[in-house]
Formats: C-alpha cells, structure tokens, sequence
C-alpha cells in the first residue's frame, strides 16, 4: 500500500487505484472536451486562463476547456483568419463552425488570455454576419480588471452579474451563496490536491506526468479531479533527471516538447499558461466578494496592476524552485510575454539562474524547432560546468 497526505491526514491508496486514477486522467487528457459528454450538467466551454470556474460550477454548469483540440477539416472561415493567428484559435474557429461544440450551453472567453480575445472576436464577427451553417452556442466574454480600486472593485461585480445573468440564459441556475460556497470547497479540495502534486514532481514525477495529470481537470469537475489525482499519486515513481529546470512563455501543452525538454532535467516549475498557474487562485475562497478579489489580485496573470507584479512573481517562483535553468519559449503572435524576457532573465540571473530563450515556436514544433532548442538547452548546461 502507498500513504499520501490528504488534508494532514494519511489516507491509504492501493496500486490498483492508483494505477486505475492515472489512467484516466491520462485519458481525459486525451479526450479532451470529449471527456465530460457522459456528465449531466450543462457543460459551458471555456477559453483560456483567468475566469474563475467556482462561478460555473455553482450555477450547477460543468466547466469545460475548449482551446486545446484539434483538426484537419477545413471550414471557409479560414479564408478572412490573418495568417498570423496560431493554429489553437485557427483550430478552434474551425471546429466552432463545424458545429463540434453544438452540446455546450454556451462559451466563456477570458479577456486576459490573448488567444481567447482573437478566437472570440473573430467567432462573434462571423456569427453577427450570419455566416454560420451549424449550431453554435451563445458566446460571453469575461472581463475582469487587475487591481484593486473600489472602481474597479464595482466593475468586476458588474462582470460577475452579466456572467450570472449570461448562465440563467442557457439554462442554469443564478448562483446562490451557499452553491458557491458549496464549489469553491470542491475547489479548496482539488487545490490541495495540486498542492500535493506539486510536492511529488522532482520527487517521484516528472513534469510531463504532472502538467498531464494536472491539466486533465480541465474536462472535469473539481471534485473528480481531486480525487483522480490524490488516487493517482500512489503510482510507482518514475525515474528522473536531477536538473530542475524551469518553463515560461507562451501557452505550452505539446507533449514532444516536454519530452524533449526532459531528456535533460525534470520540469519542477511550470510559469504559463497550462502549468501550474492554473487553477487561479481566486476559485477556492468561499464567497464572491473573496472570487473576484483573489482573481483579480493573481500575481500570475501578465495583466495585474502594477506589471512589477507579475515578473516578481515568476522571478520568486523559480528560484524557490531551486531551478538551475529556466527556458522561455513563445507563440509567433505571443504579444503578452517577449518585453518580459530581458529584465526577467537579468532577475534571475543575478540568483544565479541560466536562462535560455528557445524563441519563436509553432503550437507543435516540428523536429527542426525541437532539435534547435535541444543544442540551445545542451549549451546552457554545459556551460554551468
């Protein structure tokens, strides 16, 4: 039997479980959207990083990420799509009009994450012209402000109504007080999960394995997926690499890319978008006044007044980390990150920290982008001997 730490108290997981839990999560990492069509809520997509989901689960909607799919169809919407626009909202808007997210109740895109603006923008063009041929569900765009002026404080209550009022339009529920309190819980629940998973990497786990794991909660509740991951952690260990090694940059989810990264230290902190950022910290406080509050005060966010904030974060991140190495890599239309990187690697390396800029990188870098960034990283580390 393996012992892990649930809430302070040890609690027993079986192999079997524990090889049953990484199962599925590895599944609905590969499923995707598709995972979560057995459930009976509402499922509402979700695009990019920064709504706080607490809210859809407590009108009694299942939140489910949407950006991370992809295809070979081909749409007429690609025609007016800039050629600039990376392949996740190229892939998205495709299968959006093809009708593969007819099933949802409706789509949440948030502001801070720069892809969702352009997806959501082009998809409520195309439909306001009428050019649609297949269901699609109703769009929303949250917009939440990072600081914390009493303004601003009345504004992103504003935003919270309009979602509220947005949720009862596609059939759920307005969310009461005692049904958020009731999910932010499931939330606190799946944050200690993460919280042990976070622990494990380096330990017993690789970042691949973790970054997998972790990201299949996002076709899933927060409670499934706390329990999935607290099961899963019981696993045999798996052997690692002793270099710690740091990743930020633009939305990062290829597997290869892991892969290769892993042939020379394990991925110990993981400062985009599908790492360990997610979820943001606003989703376990158990009222919407504590909701809004924390999400708009994440240090995590690129967007959080004053933009200090947000370089002092990843700087404190990493080197708490113990990283010896810290790899940036960007999307080609990446506008949120590049004027970062100077200053941020002079920060870092002043602790001490190599930092590598692998540059600019498709969605799935083909062999030519990895083998580059494999002799980039190979010459870092050589020369910290």
């Amino acid at each position: 039997m393996n012992y892990i730490t649930w809430k302070g108290v040890p609690t027993m997981t079986s192999p079997e479980a524990a090889v049953s839990a990484a199962a599925a999560l590895e599944r609905a990492s590969q499923q995707r959207e598709d995972w979560s069509k057995a459930t009976s809520l509402g499922r509402v997509g979700i695009f990019g990083n920064g709504m706080p989901e607490t809210l859809i689960a407590a009108a009694g909607g299942l939140p489910v990420h949407v950006s991370l799919g992809t295809t070979t169809a081909r749409h007429p919407i690609e025609a007016v799509i800039e050629p600039f626009v990376d392949d996740e909202v190229r892939h998205f808007l495709v299968r959006l009009m093809k009708g593969d997210f007819a099933g949802l109740a409706g789509i949440v895109f948030a502001r801070d994450d720069a892809p969702a603006m352009i997806a959501y923008q082009y998809a409520n063009e195309w439909i306001r012209q009428d050019r649609e041929r297949e269901p699609t569900p109703p769009l929303f765009l949250w917009n939440l402000v990072h600081t914390d002026t009493k303004p601003v404080q009345d504004f992103n209550h504003i935003q919270a109504e309009k979602l509220f009022a947005f949720l009862e339009n596609v059939g759920l529920a307005y969310p009461s007080d005692s049904a958020v309190a009731d999910a932010a819980a499931a939330e606190a629940s799946r944050a200690e999960a993460l919280m042990q998973l976070r622990q494990a990497v380096g330990v017993t786990l690789s970042g691949s394995t973790a970054a997998t794991w972790r990201n299949a909660g996002r076709f899933m509740s927060a409670a499934e997926h706390a329990g999935l991951v607290t099961d899963a952690l019981g696993s045999p260990a798996e052997t690692l690499v002793s270099t710690r090694i740091g990743i930020v940059g633009s939305p990062l989810t290829c597997p290869r890319t892991y892969r290769m990264i892993e042939q020379f230290g394990t991925v110990v902190c993981d400062q985009q978008t599908f790492g360990q950022t997610w979820p943001g910290p606003g989703n376990a406080e158990a009222d919407l006044d504590g909701i809004l509050s924390a999400t708009a005060a994440d240090p995590s966010c690129f967007r959080i007044t004053p933009a200090s904030v947000y370089r002092a974060a990843l700087v404190r991140n990493l080197v708490d980390a113990k990283c010896a190495v810290v790899l940036c890599q960007l999307a080609q239309t990446d506008d949120t990150f590049g004027w970062e990187i100077p200053a941020l690697f002079a920060e870092l390396g002043s602790h001490g920290v190599a930092c590598v800029n692998l540059g600019f990188r498709d969605s799935n870098p083909d062999t030519g982008w990895l083998e580059r960034a494999s002799r980039l990283i190979e010459q870092a580390l050589e020369a910290r001997k």
